[in-house]
């Protein structure tokens, strides 16, 4: 083989792997390949990154959750900033948990799973949407009803 073809060829592989290594640290992949109920942390059964998910209703911002008030709920270890929001989520975890398990509600509505921004999120129809970032959620937004649809659709 040549040596210009060996160059190629090695640029090639490393590309690949450098795609496939940004990919899996952020967690995106066809929803086809299965994923987890709840987006967790890649070292931890951590939810929502760690944020107390009944903040965003609460408090319309994203709040760090603190371990000492942690519930296990669908395999997903989920933190909150105070005994109140643990009892809120206890009572009814499903007004509080993120729309298509914690994913990113752009990839979703794509047909792939991607992890979130912590700070980039939207409450509709008081249900919670999180997004990979500030200009992934305005693009979502533009299109809002047809996005939502794709996401009922993708997500099963």
């Amino acid at each position: 083989m040549k040596k210009r073809t060996k160059i190629i060829l090695l640029s090639l592989v490393a590309i690949v792997a450098f795609i496939f290594i940004f990919a899996k640290a952020n967690r995106i992949s066809p929803l086809s390949w299965g994923h987890k109920e709840v987006n967790q942390s890649m070292f931890s059964n951590e939810a929502a990154n760690g944020y107390d998910v009944v903040a965003y209703f609460t408090e319309n911002k994203a709040i760090v959750g603190n371990e000492t008030y942690s519930f296990n709920w669908k395999n997903a270890d989920w933190f909150f900033s105070s005994e109140e929001n643990k009892s809120l989520f206890i009572q009814n975890p499903e007004k509080y948990t993120p729309q298509y398990g914690g994913y990113c509600a752009f990839a979703v509505s794509t047909g792939f799973t991607a992890n979130t921004d912590p700070n980039s999120f939207e409450i509709i129809d008081d249900k919670l949407y999180l997004f990979d970032g500030k200009s992934v959620k305005t693009d979502w937004k533009k299109n809002l009803k047809e996005n939502l649809q794709k996401c009922g659709m993708n997500w099963k």
